[in-house]
């Protein structure tokens, strides 16, 4: 490329197909050139262009479309369309605003231009080849902000504009601590405002990693991390909508240095250029990094009554299975100490697979009008199957279990979700081979173990005959339980075995049946033919909060 001086800012197209070159023309018309390439060679064809207001000072340029390119200025923004075959230019839309920077927001398409005062903040959305206003920023008018404490930020599923205020003591000399607020633009939290709470004075810069808020703090050289999305942040209402206050989730912590050859790089550098959403450059080494989420660090020598909320951030997260199923480990390894927080957690984990159930089926029910939301993150999570499969069968030996095991059915009843079989069939075997005969009676008929064949072999195995026979009557299966009960105790393994399979009529039915013949025929019992009404076995849904679920 021939030098026609020096480079302000130079960006490729989306597809890699156009370069654009904004250079440093003093005293002459607000021009971008324009460079063709082709499998990421320069095919020597340039052109340029030169914006619609001529006496304009362009502030910058944005790719919102492969082959689309806006031009910021301070005049306003022009969206134009370029046709490299052509070697030129079409202007699509055009809007006046009379700006100073501006800030822009790749994901969403979203530009920030700022006032010359430092108090408006105007946000346009670049989409559809169109330029859209959308709903104003009016900041505090005697405490402007400038261009280095302003950002545009992608988190949630929502565009927020993250200002930095820095704090200012009445009494001393010295500033106060500085917060990040975050004002919405674009999304689902158009009234909420969060306010993030440093406690830091110095130079700050932000990154989105996975959906975290990550601060970094330069002269400390350490970086927190905040989520927005737990619900442990302190709010208020006010005239504005919803103020929201959060804390880091985690202490302060340094980030694991990069190496280059034998040596690691220095951290928190003042040659550090920080790109959203997660990119560092440094700009003397010429080095470019990925800002990346460790989440085993997140549950590393955190206090007891942090645990439920770490889960929490965690089952928000991508890559964190083995860190959730490793601290579950624990909790009911020592479920003795920790039964307070296991359940708390129990309760996170559940809350979170309701709510996706509830999405899943209003999305199935809705059919394509709810697919927008399929772009949306999927949490981690963790059914009563892999919970059983993961944590509780290689621990049934703990002397802890059955107080664990209630604790896990006592948050499945607190948030309306049906036990299935592999828990109600590990919380009987642990309830029976401990002695806890009148729990499971309890839990039986009042309904927190829901009727279902299997589970009524299961009872009827163990010798918890009439509360096989009243399970089988509520569910109408007399017959299998007329040849299991005259089979006696063989019969009853036999018949329980035959259920859990699926062949009520099947293989294992004729070998009952020629037992019953050897033997001396019984009387049923009296309660067999007349079933239980139901009002006195309620459903699980109607007792889900029994007294008798409460963990001790």
């Amino acid at each position: 490329m021939e030098d026609r001086g020096p480079i302000i800012s130079i960006k490729f197209s989306p597809d890699h197909k156009i370069l654009a070159i904004q250079r440093n023309h003093e005293n002459q018309n607000p021009t971008i050139e324009f460079v063709n390439f082709k499998d990421l060679a320069p095919t020597n064809v340039e052109y340029s262009h030169t914006c619609k207001w001529k006496n304009a000072k362009i502030l910058g340029f944005v790719w919102p479309k492969a082959n689309e390119i806006a031009f910021v200025t301070d005049h306003g923004i022009e969206l134009l369309v370029v046709l490299p075959d052509k070697k030129q230019l079409k202007s699509l839309k055009s809007t006046s605003f009379s700006g100073a920077w501006f800030s822009w927001c790749a994901p969403s398409n979203i530009v920030l231009l700022a006032g010359n005062n430092g108090v408006l903040l105007q946000p346009f959305s670049l989409n559809n080849s169109s330029i859209a206003k959308l709903q104003k920023l009016e900041l505090d008018a005697a405490r402007p902000v400038v261009e280095r404490d302003v950002f545009l930020l992608r988190l949630c599923d929502s565009t927020w504009c993250a200002v930095f205020r820095h704090g200012v003591s009445t009494t001393t000399a010295a500033p106060g601590p500085t917060e990040v607020w975050l004002l919405p633009v674009s999304g689902n939290a158009a009234h909420v405002t969060h306010v993030l709470k440093t406690g830091l004075v110095g130079r700050f810069a932000v990154n989105v990693v996975d959906d975290l808020l990550v601060v970094h703090h330069q002269s400390s050289q350490t970086s927190q991390v905040f989520d927005i999305a737990e619900s442990s942040g302190t709010g208020s209402a006010g005239g504005g909508g919803c103020v929201v206050v959060h804390v880091p989730v985690v202490g302060a912590a340094c980030m694991q240095p990069a190496r280059l050859a034998d040596h690691d790089c220095p951290m928190y550098s003042s040659n550090w250029v920080v790109f959203q959403p997660d990119y560092i450059i440094d700009a003397r080494l010429g080095c470019l990094w990925k800002v990346s989420l460790v989440p085993s660090a997140l549950a590393h020598q955190i206090p007891k009554d942090e645990i439920p909320k770490i889960v929490a951030v965690l089952l928000r997260r991508k890559d964190s299975e083995d860190t959730v199923y490793r601290i579950l480990i624990q909790l009911v390894e020592n479920a003795d100490t920790y039964l307070v927080e296991l359940t708390k957690v129990f309760d996170e984990i559940n809350s979170v697979y309701r709510e996706w159930a509830e999405w899943e089926m209003a999305r199935n029910t809705a059919g394509a009008g709810a697919e927008a939301r399929d772009a949306g993150r999927t949490p981690l999570l963790i059914s009563q199957a892999d919970l059983c499969t993961r944590v509780l069968h290689a621990r049934t030996h703990l002397p802890q279990l059955v107080q664990v095991v209630t604790a896990y059915l006592s948050s499945l009843c607190r948030h309306s979700m049906v036990v299935q079989h592999p828990v109600a069939e590990l919380c009987v075997r642990a309830l029976v081979t401990r002695g806890q005969h009148g729990r499971l009676r309890a839990l039986v008929r009042r309904g927190c173990l829901g009727d279902a064949r299997p589970l009524a072999c299961q009872l009827l195995a163990l010798g918890h005959l009439q509360l096989a026979l009243d399970m089988m009557a509520r569910l109408n299966r007399h017959e299998v339980f007329c040849t299991g009960h005259c089979g006696g105790a063989a019969g009853m393994g036999t018949a329980g075995g035959s259920c859990r399979g699926g062949a009520e009529r099947g293989a294992a039915a004729p070998r009952v049946r020629a037992q019953v013949a050897s033997r001396r025929p019984r009387p049923l019992p009296a309660r067999l033919p007349r079933p239980l009404p139901r009002a006195a076995h309620p459903a699980p849904r109607a007792r889900a909060t029994a007294p008798t679920l409460s963990c001790r």
